[in-house]
């Protein structure tokens, strides 16, 4: 097919859109490859941790004298010094719940709804009060779909993605913290971090949909630009929590 005809009628956004498709299909295929990885790599040694910035080794067992043979107990891995517990069923639905319709959602969305409004992104909707509404409501769709995406991966693949305020921390881990948190994920019993592709692909599923569907005169590629003011607004909600939220806490320092 000649090219001025393949980008003629718009058929220039199909082929992109089925561009996309192929990439994401990639994108899955490679984060099945990479829990496949993990797995075998973990299973030998399941009391490994895959240490970072913000880890601190599990304490070593203690022995606990009582009549008979002594009995090794294992302390509880320590993660951004508090003790980790590998979330169940219940509290990783909930946390999906708080993290998509709760107050985090809510925040996240207005952010968004209001950097749109300032830029004039999309124009189309104007700058009054019935633009920041379709800004609102888009946005609010937008991260409905992101975090369906985002705890449908995170059940298929069995990861935590619950993030951990850096307690005690100084100022360059808990920027670290939070910007390892959306590239990764917590794994097995002892919380150690793994890379993982479920941050990107959710953040950006939204956007496309949007800008596929419903967002006037843009397309796929206007999502995928789109989806770093996703990333960057969720980047700015682990800053709140490390900086404002946390500073309550007055945590004894620990060491870098």
């Amino acid at each position: 097919m000649p090219m001025k005809h393949l980008f003629a009628g718009g058929q220039w956004t199909r082929v992109l859109e089925r561009g996309i498709l192929l990439v994401a299909m990639v994108a899955i295929l490679a984060q099945v490859a990479v829990c496949r990885i993990h797995a075998q790599a973990t299973a030998p040694n399941p009391s490994a941790i895959g240490g970072g910035p913000d880890e601190m080794n599990r304490a070593d067992p203690v022995l606990v004298h009582r009549p008979g043979p002594a009995v090794k107990v294992d302390q509880p891995a320590i993660i951004n010094g508090r003790p980790y517990a590998r979330p169940s069923k219940k509290d990783q639905f909930e946390d999906y719940l708080r993290d998509t319709y709760g107050l985090p959602a809510l925040a996240r969305t207005v952010v968004r709804a209001s950097y749109g409004q300032g830029m004039d992104l999309p124009s189309g909707w104007g700058q009054d009060w019935a633009g920041f509404g379709q800004r609102f409501g888009s946005g609010a769709a937008t991260t409905v779909i992101d975090g369906n995406m985002r705890y449908g991966m995170e059940t298929l693949f069995h990861e935590d993605m619950r993030y951990i305020p850096c307690h005690g921390c100084s100022i360059k881990r808990k920027i670290e913290n939070a910007l390892m948190a959306e590239i990764t994920a917590r794994h097995d019993s002892d919380g150690h971090r793994f890379f993982t592709l479920t941050p990107v692909i959710s953040d950006m599923t939204g956007p496309i949909i949007a800008n596929s569907s419903w967002v006037p005169n843009h397309g796929p590629l206007d999502g995928v630009i789109g989806s770093r003011v996703t990333v960057a607004t969720r980047i700015g909600g682990h800053l709140f929590t490390e900086f404002v939220l946390e500073l309550r806490h007055y945590d004894p320092p620990l060491p870098d």
